[in-house]
């Protein structure tokens, strides 16, 4: 509920401070008075966008809004200072906001209706939560069933990938381990082992030609074989001890020739021509060499990357089958929603008839009585709803938004508020009464009266019908000077307030008869006066 307002600087208001109480504050004055400007007030300090022009050159406007929380039972002064140049500032609480902040604050607190401005129940979403609060329709069940199926899909997601994504990544898998389990690895230095082979089996024709050549030289049946000549050498010198250390080097020569021998025989044995084994080892050195090349740069990668491959595969596999299982829980969520939806669907095509022919009853009271409304529904759940409106007969319906003006659309949205009491604690009405009066102003007035009763409501009204019906009378006047014009705006009663009536009535504020009406009214309204 909105306490208090104080508006400084803003167009032609000086500095005008108004308490407000609960139920029904009527804004009244002349033309061009600045009643608007206080509802342009209340706009900016709930985070509206200032008009060019707004503040005067030079100056800086303060506008400052008390409210009391209803649903915390807390007082909440908003504030905003709006400079000719430069930028706002805005305050909450005292502590200095950003206009963001300012706006998601005021969230609640206030709506104002009549000039496109802050009509919460156009916005996004906003008229859907209008039907379902009329057709006492609750959405628990769908908002948990689309959570439900929401939390599988991020599930899902964690998961990686599609179904055909996830297939192609085990199939790649599988043949990879398969490629390297195949080869067979013999060690890390199986490559080595094999170029060393290959060098020998392509030089083996030669390397047994020296080899045994060498066993030839060295063979001890033949007659002059060298060992026989260091034996026959080692012994004519025997029982000389000048050459004690040559016999010595002979005798080690002999050995070594023997074990020459041996070694030539080995060498010559292992030395073999085999076509099959070298072909078969330049493949096999061709394979490790590919496998290196996919996997490497050594063999000892390869098997590491092996065992990388053998864990993605196992976790691959394990994730597979909670897929499985995510498919069937996703199968039986999305049954889940598509039968609440349908559910909240029947619902809400139930309860659409019923609010356009409550609307349109309440709208026949408010000067509307041509009016022509349609509610429609989209979407699986009919969570895509608009109202298209038509103010004449003849005219196509469009969405409300796009057709109505804003006297239209501000008695629009009082009797949606009459079919929907108690949601917002404080509304806002401009322009409500353009184009209407008589019997019309009557039923209007008492239209605002029964909103009164259940939210604070605070009207910009011309008819004296709807002032007369306030709890609380606000006069705006202006002081045209020499140099400046200045708009002041307090709250009026007594006499005071029945000449304000008696101006609304027939412009002369001190005409008897006037008077007399204005009395009447304000007795009528149940205003003292």
């Amino acid at each position: 509920m909105l306490l208090e307002l104080h508006v400084a600087g803003l167009g032609v208001i000086d500095d005008s401070r108004i308490e407000f109480g609960p139920g029904l504050s009527a804004l009244t004055g002349e033309t061009g008075a600045g009643k608007t400007l206080l509802v342009d007030a209340l706009d900016l300090v709930l985070g509206g966008r200032p008009r060019r022009g707004l503040v005067q050159s030079g100056r800086s406007a303060l506008i400052e809004a008390r409210f009391l929380d209803e649903v915390t039972g807390e007082e909440v002064i908003l504030a905003r200072e709006i400079p000719s140049e430069g930028r706002a500032r805005a305050w909450i609480d005292g502590r200095m906001a950003s206009v963001n902040a300012l706006s998601e604050r005021a969230v609640g607190l206030c709506d104002i209706h009549g000039q496109h401005e802050h009509q919460s129940l156009l916005s996004a979403g906003a008229f859907r939560r209008a039907l379902d609060s009329y057709g006492q329709i609750d959405t628990t069940a769908l908002d948990e069933a689309r959570a439900a199926v929401r939390l599988l899909e991020t599930e899902r997601h964690s998961l990686g990938g599609t179904p055909e994504e996830i297939e192609r990544e085990r199939a790649l898998l599988e043949y990879q381990i398969a490629e390297i389990d195949a080869a067979g690895i013999e060690g890390f230095d199986e490559r080595e082992r094999l170029l060393e082979e290959i060098k020998m089996l392509e030089g083996a024709g030669s390397l047994r030609n020296v080899l045994e050549h060498a066993l030839e030289t060295l063979d001890v049946t033949e007659e002059s074989n060298p060992r026989d000549v260091l034996a026959e050498t080692r012994l004519a010198l025997e029982g000389y001890e000048s050459f004690d250390e040559l016999r010595g080097a002979l005798s080690t020569a002999e050995s070594l020739l023997d074990d020459l021998g041996s070694e030539l025989r080995k060498a010559s044995e292992l030395v073999e021509e085999n076509p099959e084994r070298l072909t078969f080892a330049n493949e096999r050195l061709s394979l490790l060499h590919h496998l290196c090349r996919r996997y490497g740069p050594t063999l000892d990668d390869v098997s590491l990357k092996r065992k990388e491959f053998g864990s993605q595969l196992a976790t691959l596999l394990n994730a597979e089958d909670a897929r499985l299982s995510l498919d069937e829980r996703s199968r039986a969520a999305t049954l889940v929603l598509e039968n609440v939806a349908q559910k909240v669907l029947s619902k809400r095509q139930h309860a659409a008839p019923a609010m356009v022919r409550d609307l349109l009853a309440r709208l026949s009271s408010l000067a509307l009585e041509h009016a022509s409304l349609e509610i429609t529904l989209e979407g699986e759940s009919g969570d895509r709803v608009d109202l298209l409106f038509s103010a004449n007969p003849g005219l196509a319906l469009a969405p409300v938004s796009a057709v109505a003006s804003g006297g239209e659309l501000a008695r629009l949205m009082l009797a949606i508020r009459l079919a929907l009491p108690g949601e917002t604690p404080t509304m806002i009405f401009d322009e409500v009464d353009a184009g209407i009066g008589g019997s019309t102003a009557v039923a209007l007035a008492s239209a605002l009266k029964d909103v009164s009763s259940h939210a604070q409501v605070l009207v910009v009204t011309h008819l004296a019908q709807v002032a007369a019906m306030a709890s609380c009378q606000v006069s705006v006047s202006k002081d045209v000077g020499d140099s400046a014009t200045l708009a002041t705006a307090k709250v009026i009663t007594g006499d005071e307030r029945v000449r304000e009536i008696a101006r609304m009535l027939s412009g002369q504020p001190e005409n008897e008869t006037a008077l007399e009406h204005a009395r009447e009214l304000l007795h009528a309204g149940g205003s003292a006066t």
